[in-house]
């Protein structure tokens, strides 16, 4: 094929792949951080007297959120800007990869992100006493359904500064897309469930009796049962991993 057709084609395919990370990235972190300020502006109408409270958990929960489409726009300004070469029809479909990689984990852990969030202002606006606990859970869920993001990062990356083989054909361009579709997709569950896990857990410490008292294994039980539920993202990266050795 020619050389110019070559790197329009690849060009292109970096375009979709930069359109997917942030178009369908930035759907769940937006959805989420408006979860959020709802919960906040529906607590201070109840808890007046705890709007700053709200306010400072609203902000910290959207900052949160916002980390996911964030990594999402890197991958894109790196399509968009950042590879010189384009000669390769490989490195088009590992763009549009990576694009698919972090476009579908950025939406799941955004939206995950947002059910612990929004479930703190709404648990800090009935019991104010229990802020510490409530924020503490918030952010523990954050972060742990934020965690096949990173996943999703390190393959997208890795699929932008792929080497490039010299005899690489149908099959290698196959792999090299489905490895991001395989981290991205394999991404959704665990960053969903975790966030709603986390959602609950404040919810049972806000409904518990013994709020104080419960805290405690709820939030082991919480833990115990995220790190279950991160097994199938590590097994998508696993199968990402494989994918790649194969090129």
């Amino acid at each position: 094929m020619d050389p110019v057709a070559v790197s329009l084609i690849v060009k292109a395919l970096y375009a979709l792949g930069a359109a997917f990370a942030v178009g369908f990235g930035a759907v769940g972190p937006g959805t989420g951080m408006g979860m959020s300020a709802a919960s906040a502006v529906e607590g201070m109408g109840r808890q007046p007297k705890v709007s700053s409270d709200l306010f400072r958990i609203m902000l910290i929960g959207q900052g949160a959120t916002s980390t996911p489409p964030t990594f999402a726009l890197v991958i894109a300004i790196l399509l968009l800007f950042g590879k010189g070469d384009a000669s390769h029809l490989i490195q088009g479909f590992a763009g549009l990869g990576a694009g698919i990689s972090i476009g579908a984990a950025s939406f799941a852990s955004g939206f995950g992100s947002s059910f612990p969030a929004s479930q703190a202002c709404e648990a800090i606006a009935r019991q104010p006493h229990l802020r510490r606990p409530f924020t503490t859970l918030m952010l523990v869920g954050q972060a742990l359904s934020q965690t096949p993001l990173i996943f999703a990062l390190l393959v997208s990356f890795l699929l932008i500064f792929l080497p490039v083989p010299p005899d690489a054909g149908i099959l290698n361009y196959v792999a090299v897309l489905s490895a991001g579709i395989c981290m991205g997709f394999g991404s959704i569950g665990s960053s969903i469930g975790s966030g709603f896990a986390a959602e609950l857990a404040i919810i049972g410490i806000r409904h518990h009796r013994e709020p104080k008292k419960a805290s405690g294994i709820i939030t082991r039980t919480m833990l115990l049962g995220l790190a279950v539920a991160q097994s199938p993202s590590v097994f998508a990266l696993v199968i990402s991993f494989v994918l790649l050795l194969t090129i």
